[in-house]
């Protein structure tokens, strides 16, 4: 049976239709109808319903999904092994905005030194979702928000514990009417605009909690999923936020001022998620190493 033929089935799947799958996989459509007709040839069943527009799997096409993500996944494995030292094979990786632009870039950059024959694709999106397509199988790992529960068969390693910040403008700061004894952040938030993270993402879910725990009520504005529109309108005078710290660095110079969020200090916690396995996947633990030695760094160390 034809290992490429099955990646696809699998692309259709995650993808949703034969054209998005023909992206993911690089060919074209006409291909990946070609290459279904055969496997089907090859199975002597149908596995799609073709009374549908677009196809969708049956039945039968959904029963064998699993099987044909662990034949590639067999496969790659087997590919790793025969190459030896060279890691080779496919990473797909799903990343929280949050941690986009500094950890990963970082650690996807040292990775590609330890292992140049590693097809890597990365596919940002928000922890609930990314935590959703591991355990289907559309991803191999994401580097997330930890969750309050996981689903059964995936598991999460800790990279970092990241501190949340009170972002402000640097004249809204020193207008405050209290001292900055600790009291400013919640003086701000409590007072002036609020521009939150979309409460859907995993951050905004943390910092939501902090604000009840806190008993911090605030003057919502905004509500945005995005860490660098976030700071941009903040920037701009129009109102405050809580950010993890790690997006925040070097803004400084750029008339804002950062305080600390909550007492004791708030913080979230960032982690590799995959699904369980019985022997480590070796992609995922040299991605994991690396992360690991960046975090201990000090530019990325978080109080």
């Amino acid at each position: 049976m034809n290992l490429r033929a099955l990646e696809t089935l699998i692309a259709i799947a995650d993808a949703g239709s034969f054209a998005a799958a023909a992206d993911r996989v690089g060919v074209t459509q006409s291909a990946v109808s070609m290459q279904m007709k055969a496997l089907e040839e090859d199975l002597a069943v149908a596995v799609f319903d073709r009374s549908r527009r677009p196809p969708v799997l049956n039945e039968t096409g959904r029963r064998i999904l699993d099987g044909a993500r662990e034949m590639v996944r067999l496969g790659e494995a087997l590919k790793a092994t025969v190459a030896g030292e060279r890691v080779r094979g496919r990473l797909r990786l799903g990343v929280i905005p949050t941690a986009a632009t500094g950890l990963v870039p970082d650690a996807l950059a040292g990775l590609a030194r330890r292992a140049p024959d590693l097809q890597i694709r990365i596919e940002s999106g928000l922890s609930v979702d990314l935590v959703r397509r591991v355990a289907q199988g559309g991803l191999d790992a994401a580097v997330v928000t930890e969750t309050p529960r996981l689903e059964r068969g995936l598991v999460m390693r800790t990279i970092l514990e990241e501190a949340l910040v009170v972002v402000a403008p640097t004249d809204m700061v020193q207008g405050a009417m209290v001292n900055r004894d600790g009291d400013t952040a919640r003086h701000l938030l409590r007072t002036r605009p609020f521009v939150r993270f979309n409460r859907r993402t995993g951050v905004g879910r943390v910092i939501e909690a902090a604000l009840r725990n806190q008993r911090i009520a605030v003057n919502e504005a905004m509500e945005l999923d995005s860490i660098e529109a976030i700071l941009a309108m903040v920037k701009r005078g129009l109102g405050v936020a809580v950010s993890p710290a790690g997006s925040v660095e070097g803004l400084l110079a750029e008339g804002l001022e950062v305080l600390p969020f909550g007492d004791p200090q708030v913080h979230r916690k960032v982690g590799l998620i995959e699904r369980e396995r019985r022997d480590p996947d070796r992609v995922t633990e040299l991605l994991f190493t690396e992360l690991m030695e960046l975090a201990a760094e000090p530019t990325l160390a978080f109080s």
